[in-house]
């Protein structure tokens, strides 16, 4: 009988929520709020899918696990990048001390954890991963889910070629997966019944990326009378329908029940091009390349739209439209001639400002924060930049790892892409891309509910918070890396009978084989098909 049931809504935000909740378009969401404990969940920075899971599942804030975004550097004097795996999850996640405590975990669909690891219940990757390669421990499982599911799928490409100007179709396919992550998750919880499940459903995520301007009036693509205007309403009303029938199996167990996300989401109305001022205010030097090799690079904004506009009429050749962004598609550091230049933005970032300085003068860095400062100070649009330091944001070994300078425009409103355009200007309107009009911010959600939760919507927790929080209520001792809190006060008495010990986390778990992978070229180009490389 399964004993705490975690789903996580990828993306999940009240300011959509509690707008179809007024409605009266979400009942089960409704009738679990009601009865539960609701309040916001404080993601990590970057508020970003890869960083963002992993600190939930282990309780350690980027400076512990050294995940800053999807590619990330194991050498503070290196910049050769590589996409995150499970073996930064392995021996370090909550799912792990219970499991090596005789209780058996599910974990479904769990961005970035793979390849998948032996563990004591069942593990299936998400995100970062292909349904076509082993996703699953036990083996075994996935033609089982290939069964349930009628051909499991991990992901809907929202950002693929194909999708562009056919947003009924990308509607329907992302009411399908949901549909099989459904039929999954009943299956998992009847079929294989873990002590504990956490499941995660991402079609949240991906269609707010692309119907958010559909659904905000104020969006500056906002188009009024188009029937896409209640897509973001149908995919909710549709992931609804399952979070009340993984309620009515709560129910029957007796089971907690919790719904968090990795980070909020809102719109994205303008875009700043960070290597364009590097460039101008000259802190980026470009490499020697090629005539061919600048003239992709140059021309790819252009090469891109025509390639998506190819698409649009002649569907069959999405595949060819695919291959020009991968012709020439750069590591993070590629094309930056680091002898000359003074600070860099890596490829790899679409929310927020990510600088690593090359130069170890002070007076360098203060000069970038400056001339950063002005140049947003100097736009006629743009209200306020935050500008941090890695010892503002984290603590911990791996902190040296972090880009030098990180930073947000007007509370995520205003992207940052560092990729190469056609043209020098700082600021554009509009998003990087008409994908991607919606875009993460810090404020998810929490809500719980069942045996021993309070009411009220007043809550206050950390995406670090879930990992303890979860051990505490099954009586397990907290490991001493974590750096969230037990939320006491989502307990009716305000606690129940768990234990706050803290103590390293080898006394508890042992580590097994080690996860290995030999394909970080095609985990990028996963990556990028979603938009987020």
């Amino acid at each position: 009988m399964t004993k705490t049931i975690i789903i996580g809504l990828d993306g999940a935000t009240w300011d959509i929520i509690h707008t179809l909740l007024e409605n009266n378009r979400l009942s089960e969401l409704a009738a679990i709020i009601d009865q539960g404990r609701t309040g916001t969940l404080e993601s990590t920075f970057p508020p970003i899918t890869a960083p963002a899971w992993l600190s939930m599942a282990t309780g350690q804030n980027p400076g512990k696990t050294g995940v800053f975004y999807f590619l990330n550097r194991d050498d503070p004097d290196s910049f050769d990048f590589e996409p995150l795996g499970s073996d930064k999850f392995q021996g370090q996640s909550f799912w792990d001390v219970l499991a090596a405590r005789d209780q058996s975990v599910g974990i479904f669909n769990y961005p970035m954890l793979y390849p998948p690891y032996e563990t004591d219940g069942f593990m299936v990757s998400g995100l970062g991963s292909d349904a076509e390669d082993t996703i699953t421990y036990p083996e075994s499982l996935g033609a089982e889910l290939d069964e349930v599911t009628d051909g499991y799928q991990v992901k809907v490409p929202y950002a693929d070629p194909k999708y562009q100007g056919r947003p009924d179709e990308l509607e329907r396919d992302l009411l399908d997966i949901v549909d099989k992550r459904e039929r999954a998750i009943e299956y998992l919880l009847t079929e294989k019944d873990p002590d504990h499940f956490f499941g995660v459903i991402s079609a949240t995520d991906w269609a707010q990326h692309y119907f958010w301007r559909y659904h905000d009036e104020d969006h500056v693509l906002h188009k009024s009378g188009t029937e896409f205007r209640e897509t973001l309403t149908r995919v909710w009303k549709r992931v609804d329908e399952t979070v009340g029938k993984i309620a009515e199996r709560a129910k029957e167990d007796d089971a907690r029940l919790f719904l968090v996300s990795d980070h909020g989401f809102g719109p994205v109305n303008r875009t700043f091009n960070s290597n364009n001022w590097l460039r101008r205010d000259g802190f980026v030097q470009e490499a020697d390349e090629s005539m061919l090799t600048k003239a992709r690079t140059q021309y790819f904004p252009y090469l891109r739209r025509v390639g998506e506009g190819i698409v649009s009429v002649v569907p069959q050749l999405n595949d060819f439209a695919k291959s020009i962004g991968e012709s020439i598609r750069k590591t993070p550091g590629e094309n930056v001639d680091f002898d000359s230049s003074v600070a860099f933005a890596p490829r790899q970032n679409l929310t927020c400002g990510m600088i690593y300085m090359l130069s170890d003068r002070e007076a360098d860095k203060r000069e970038v924060i400056s001339k950063l400062e002005q140049a947003v100070a100097e736009d006629s649009v743009a209200k306020d930049i935050q500008i941090y330091e890695p010892d503002d944001l984290y603590e911990g070994p791996k902190t040296d790892l972090a880009p030098d300078l990180l930073f947000e425009i007007d509370d995520f409103e205003c992207a940052v892409d560092p990729r190469s355009t056609a043209g020098d200007e700082l600021f554009s309107t509009g998003p990087p891309s008409k994908a991607r009009n919606g875009g993460h911010n810090r404020d998810g959600i929490f809500i719980a509910s069942g045996p021993d939760i309070e009411s009220g919507s007043d809550l206050e927790a950390r995406i670090y918070d879930i990992a303890p929080t979860l051990l505490y209520l099954h009586d397990q001792p907290i490991p001493e890396e974590m750096d969230g809190d037990v939320l006491f006060d989502v307990f009716e008495s305000g606690e129940i009978d768990g234990q706050t010990e803290r103590v390293p986390i080898d006394t508890l778990v042992e580590k097994g084989d080690d996860v290995e992978r030999d394909d970080d070229e095609e985990v990028q180009q996963r990556l990028e098909d979603l938009g987020y490389i």
